[in-house]
């Protein structure tokens, strides 16, 4: 792989988990939506997160087209980075 591959390759596997986390906090939002459906500061972040992670998504999309010699889909091993995602949610607390 040359370097410009390299580069993608890590800006793509960042961008996965970033979507991934992305999901959990939208998962989280609609539920304090939920739980109150006037809430208006709920709501906005909800749409942030969708909006973000529609971005996001598009930026994957870019990538993956643009990665040499590779497919142009996603695939996210959550088994692979699960040592990661423990420290993340260790970080926040």
């Amino acid at each position: 792989m040359n370097e410009l591959g390299a580069v993608i390759a890590w800006r793509l596997a960042f961008l996965e988990r970033e979507l991934d986390r992305m999901g959990g906090a939208a998962d989280d939002a609609e539920h304090e939506l939920r739980l109150s459906p006037t809430d208006t500061a709920a709501s906005r972040r909800l749409e942030a997160i969708y909006a973000l992670a529609g971005k996001t998504w598009a930026e994957i999309q870019e990538l993956r087209v643009r990665q040499p010699g590779r497919y142009a889909v996603i695939h996210y091993d959550h088994h692979a980075d699960a040592a990661a995602g423990r420290a993340w949610r260790q970080a926040l607390g």
